[in-house]
Formats: C-alpha cells, sequence, structure tokens
C-alpha cells in the first residue's frame, strides 16, 4: 500500500466493535455499517474502518478538474434508495461555480457537481480478498456521500497518486465536525395552495429545467404539486410496474436516461440498458459498464410526469421514497431540439395500463 496512507487512527476503541459487525455474517454495506455504531459514513471512513484513508483539501473544483488524469474510472451516485454507478474515462471538467459539468464525447460519464454541498475529501485504500481497491470519495457536511470515484484496473495509477500529493490536506489527525441532519421541511398545507395558478403555470413551461423555479414559486414539493395538478400532467405508477418497463426498454434496446441523485451529485446513464434483474428486495440493471440497483423496499411511490416543452411534452417515470425524497427519474434519450422519441412515450404511458400491457 502506498505510504501516503500510513496514518494511526484515533479511533481505535471502535475497531472492535466494527470487526464484530464485519463477521456477524451480515451483507452490510459501509454506510449500514456506520448507522450499526452510530457513526456517518463519512466519520467511519475518517476511523479507518475498513480501510485506510487520506484526507484530502477542500478546493474540490480545482480537483475534479484533475481527474481527467485518471483515464478510466468507475464513479458511483447514491441516496437512500437507489445506487448509480457508471465506467468510463474521466472528461474534463467545466467549472461554474457552485456547479461543475462533467460530460464526456461518449456520454459515458455525465454529472453534475453541486460544489456547495461537498464538504469533506478522502483518498481511500481497501483491501479485498481481490487485492487492494483505490477510490477517491466526498460527502457532504452530514457526513453523507455525495460522490464515489473508483480506480479500474486500467486507471492511471501513476496519476492517481500525484493528485493524492497535490491535494493531500496539512492536516490528518484532527477530529472532523459534521452536522446532525435536519428534518425535511414541511409541506404548505394543500389549501394555500393556488392550484388554478399552479396548473397555468405548468402548461406554461417552455422547458423542463423551468420546473425546479415553478416548484419554488408556488411553494410546493414535486410529489405535491403532482397530486395537486393531477393528469394530464401527472398519474400515479404502481410500483410493480417498474421492472417491466425497464425488462420492455432492454428487449426493444430502447435509449433511456437513468438520473439518480445525491444532495451534491446528479449522475446520468444515456443509452440502452440490457440486463435487469431482481436480487431480493433489489431491482437491478447489471450490464457491463452501467449497474443500477434499486431498493424497491425503501421506494414508496412512482409517477408518469408529462411537461410541455418548446420541442413538444416531455415524459418521465419518477420514483420517491416515503420521505419525499427523489430516489430514481427515467427519461427518453433525446438530441436538443428534438422531441422525445414515440417509442418512449409509448413505453412510459404503458405503465398507466394493466400489467400486461408492458410485461
Amino acid at each position: 500500500m502506498n505510504t501516503l496512507f500510513d496514518y494511526t487512527s484515533p479511533f481505535a476503541e471502535l475497531q472492535h466493535a466494527y470487526t464484530s459487525l464485519v463477521d456477524s455474517g451480515r451483507r452490510l454495506r459501509r454506510r449500514e455499517l456506520a448507522a450499526e455504531l452510530n457513526l456517518t459514513e463519512a466519520e467511519l471512513t475518517d476511523a479507518q474502518l475498513g480501510c485506510k484513508r487520506l484526507r484530502l483539501k477542500d478546493n474540490f473544483p480545482q480537483l475534479v478538474e484533475q481527474l481527467h488524469r485518471l483515464g478510466p474510472i468507475l464513479t458511483l451516485t447514491r441516496n437512500e434508495a437507489a445506487v448509480h454507478e457508471r465506467k468510463g474515462h474521466y472528461p474534463h471538467a467545466h467549472i461554474q461555480r457552485p456547479v461543475g459539468l462533467v460530460i464526456g464525447n461518449d456520454r459515458k460519464i455525465d454529472l453534475r457537481l453541486l460544489f456547495n454541498h461537498w464538504h469533506q475529501g478522502f483518498a481511500v485504500a481497501e483491501a479485498l480478498a481481490s487485492g487492494m481497491r483505490y477510490s477517491l470519495q466526498f460527502f457532504d457536511k452530514y457526513g453523507v456521500a455525495v460522490q464515489k470515484i473508483f480506480l479500474q484496473p486500467d486507471t492511471h495509477f501513476e496519476g492517481y497518486f500525484q493528485l493524492l500529493e497535490q491535494f493531500r490536506a496539512e492536516d490528518q489527525t484532527t477530529p472532523l465536525a459534521f452536522e446532525p441532519q435536519q428534518p425535511a421541511v414541511a409541506e404548505l398545507a394543500d389549501s394555500r395552495v393556488d392550484v388554478r395558478a399552479l396548473t397555468r403555470s405548468w402548461s406554461s413551461l417552455s422547458n423542463e429545467h423551468q420546473f425546479f423555479g415553478l416548484l419554488k414559486e408556488h411553494g410546493v414539493s414535486r410529489q405535491q404539486a403532482f397530486r395537486l395538478v393531477g393528469a394530464p400532467w401527472a398519474e400515479p405508477v404502481a410500483l410493480g410496474r417498474i421492472k417491466p418497463l425497464l425488462e420492455q426498454a432492454a428487449r426493444d434496446a430502447l435509449p433511456l436516461m437513468c438520473f439518480v441523485g445525491s444532495r451534491g451529485n446528479i449522475q446520468i446513464h444515456s443509452g440502452p440498458i440490457h440486463r435487469v434483474k431482481m436480487v431480493g428486495n433489489w431491482l437491478n440493471v447489471l450490464d457491463p459498464e452501467f449497474n443500477l440497483h434499486l431498493d424497491m423496499e425503501r421506494i414508496a411511490s412512482a409517477w408518469l410526469v408529462r411537461k410541455p416543452s418548446r420541442d413538444g411534452t416531455l415524459t418521465s417515470l419518477e420514483l420517491y421514497t416515503d420521505n419525499g425524497n427523489t430516489a430514481a427519474q427515467f427519461l427518453g434519450v433525446r438530441q436538443p431540439g428534438k422531441p422525445e422519441s414515440n417509442a418512449w412515450r409509448q413505453l412510459a404511458e404503458s405503465t398507466l395500463k394493466p400489467e400486461r400491457a408492458c410485461a
């Protein structure tokens, strides 16, 4: 292991509890291990439980601008109900603070980095049965991961270690501070929403990106807007329709866009999917360069959403957790200035019909 990672953990007393959890036979992911120990995942990493780590400086935009030096990588973004993994060459980033746009010419790596929510970064080294695994991991002020970048066998390792020398933080030992997560802000009472005005605003959209401003203007959450406006702009979808839709998209080799976001990053897959498989409560896409994992026990609702635009109506399938957070969104691949494909629209709308229609 590279000597950059030679720091002694100040949390040695947690090692016994961590080892007991790992040896219990339960297949716990790192964020689950952290929760069992009453830690954030960032604190688990900083304590060097199950890994070695190197703290990084907090000038994240400058670091991201150098990541193209790594070559092929795997980038992972997740939330409480969805995990999105994409392989590709990390492209040159375009930084327009506080946002970073990372879009490869082949669209394999497609990211929207929200640096206002980046708080702590680590280089991480893990000893696995298959050998050492190196990564860069970034967390928000609550200690929740916003993005992880895993090196691959053909990654430029020399470039990785040069980056660590350049961006290593001076202080590797002072305990880090993370804030407790705040409860979600309560929705405005339905009776206080001008539904007619909300519907008029929705009907007047000319660009899908205006939707965020619409929600802010009317003081409503996404699902509250869906519920109040209703058809034809938003209709609930039975959760049992999600798997058949993905399976049909795979059979048809229909190009999809799949969005999964954390607080500090939105990660996008654009292209067909191939292998759809249910494992326990997880609905998965398991392709060579793209993996998607949906925890169907944590997904509470789904909506078919239509938004007017200059290019015609745009249709999305959106999945939400029980606390109202967005888990994942699906759209059809399209070129700017072009309408969405009829094939995608028909497939998306088939989720509103009897299940056999999209099986």
